[in-house]
């Protein structure tokens, strides 16, 4: 142990059976504590799972009764507007909060229907912003109308927090996105907002809102066990910020918003890390002898369609080194969205300037047609590009449409990697790999549909992007071996720790971690994209 101990406090966890929960599925109190012996991580304040996705009443009593006697878990309770007979009355409802040392409040507009405006919600909000009780706003719905990003309703946020200036309001969602710009005018116009970093997936994000607003307007939370709690944990730990303001996004921000109600801070004692993998995660402190290898990078972020701060060539080369990443395969954002040459320059470029570091992939677009495709995988060679990248699931070409076998035989000829976004069907891909035997094949987000062909084809690898749930890279090795599953970042889409930390923190050998973490890519580049 290095004595780095960050005291993380969990803000955004759920226990009880949820709509969602497999068999042998993680979702009791135990588990949940179980976890957080593993993560190291001190305390979490959690919401029944009833009071989520069903009605707060029961769910509010049963969060009580799950966290007696576990003095390192506090109960948080959900509310419905007032105005029925559902729950006491908002004065009330405060009181029996404080007496049960309910920790904070979670609404959930989506999920009860129902909005933030002043005429329905105010009288709730008025003996909560006078105890200053932290209060989460989630928009995510359960069930099949879920979009799964972007769904804050950014004008409500605004106009609530502008009412009640002294109320701690704290968005918590699955995923902020292509909403970031909003978010930030939101934290310009409301010193009384934070963000809850479970749905903060962003390159740097960590240290861009540390810089503009403080560290104190972010608030650590896994959103388990939707998400695993490694994610955002590894990605906190390593953040390029000062050690008191980790510490306060650890966990102190949090204890602070909570001593509305005097919540009692329980004793606790780290276990050991299992290896020196876990050891990095917990602490965000990477041997030097501990280096990657990335199969997926994106590279033009600081002109991409939405805010990826310091995206310029040289701040990734630095981040890159102070991960350890020996080599990565990129590509371009421009060629995902809009015009592929131009992103193809751009990582060209990238490989001139860096040839150690950077393997570049020419990206194509199949609505260009065939001999357009041809033209320019022949100019991204001459360029100095080795591999191909596909990615037709957002250009709009269909995913086993015709031309995908263009890129395939080029790479097949020439013993390239060649790696798309989804591959489609099962019967497509044995098609694939079986007809192009000559390319390496790799999926570029994680899935096991794949795990039988995989059994009976050699060139096929899966990305380990993402591995979100809690113990998702266990159950992928489980399917597939460990030397099928490669490290992929999604460089600059998210930040390398996002990606690493499932990785980490996997209860599987430190072999096996080697393996996925650099070894079965530097195995791939001795056979494929060799230079001409």
């Amino acid at each position: 142990m290095t004595g780095i101990h960050w005291n993380f406090f969990d803000a955004c966890a759920v226990v009880g059976r949820h709509s969602r929960l497999a068999a042998g599925g993680l979702h009791t109190p135990d588990d949940l504590l179980a976890e957080m012996d593993h993560y190291d991580i001190a305390e979490a304040l959690v919401v029944d799972s009833l009071s989520r996705e069903n009605h707060p009443f029961e769910g509010n009593r049963r969060v009580l009764e799950a966290t007696a006697g576990r003095p390192r878990l506090h109960p948080a309770w959900s509310a419905l507007p007032p105005g029925t007979d559902e729950q006491p009355a908002p004065a009330e409802f405060v009181r029996q909060m404080r007496q049960h040392k309910v920790g904070a409040l979670f609404l959930y507009p989506a999920q009860y229907h129902f909005t933030l405006a002043d005429w329905c919600l105010d009288a709730l909000l008025e003996p909560l912003a006078e105890a200053r009780v932290p209060v989460f706003i989630c928009p995510d719905e359960v069930g099949p109308t879920v979009t799964g990003q972007d769904r804050t309703n950014w004008n409500e946020v605004v106009d609530l927090c502008r009412r009640w200036p002294n109320l701690p309001v704290i968005v918590t969602e699955f995923r902020i996105r292509r909403g970031q710009r909003m978010a930030y005018r939101a934290m310009d116009a409301c010193p009384n907002l934070r963000l809850e970093l479970s749905g903060w997936w962003l390159h740097h994000g960590i240290e861009y809102i540390t810089s503009r607003w403080g560290s104190e307007r972010l608030i650590f939370g896994s959103g388990w066990p939707r998400l695993g709690q490694h994610q955002t944990l590894a990605t906190l730990a390593c953040a390029e910020i000062e050690e008191a303001d980790k510490r306060g996004i650890a966990g102190d921000n949090l204890r602070q918003l909570v001593k509305w109600c005097d919540l009692p801070q329980p004793q606790f004692t780290p276990q050991p890390a299992a290896d020196p993998y876990v050891e990095f995660g917990r602490t965000g402190r990477r041997p030097k002898e501990m280096v990657f290898h990335d199969c997926h990078g994106h590279l033009g972020g600081h002109a991409a369609h939405y805010h990826l701060p310091d995206c310029d060539l040289e701040g990734i080369v630095r981040e890159l080194d102070r991960f350890g990443t020996q080599k990565i395969c990129v590509f371009s954002f421009a060629g995902v969205n809009s015009d592929e040459t131009f992103g193809n320059d751009y990582v060209a470029e990238a490989v001139r300037r860096y040839p150690e570091k950077f393997i570049g992939f020419t990206l194509l677009n199949p609505h260009r047609g065939r001999d357009e495709m041809l033209r320019e995988l022949e100019r991204g060679a001459r360029l100095g590009l080795r591999g191909i990248k596909l990615i037709p699931y957002y250009q709009g070409y269909p995913e086993e449409g015709p031309l995908i076998d263009v890129a395939c035989q080029w790479a097949h000829e020439r013993r390239q990697i060649i790696l798309n976004h989804v591959w489609g069907s099962p019967a497509q891909v044995e098609r694939l790999v079986s007809t192009y035997s000559g390319a390496c094949f790799i999926t570029g987000h994680t899935t096991t549909d794949y795990a039988e062909i995989m059994k009976r084809f050699a060139n096929l690898y899966i990305c380990s992007c993402p591995l979100c749930e809690p113990r998702a890279c266990e159950e992928v090795v489980a399917k597939i071996g460990a030397d099928r599953l490669l490290f992929g970042s999604d460089l600059q889409d998210l930040p390398i720790a996002w990606g690493l930390g499932p990785i980490l923190f996997a209860r599987i050998s430190p072999a096996e971690k080697a393996l996925i973490l650099g070894g079965n890519l530097q195995y791939i580049l001795k056979r494929y994209s060799l230079r001409s």
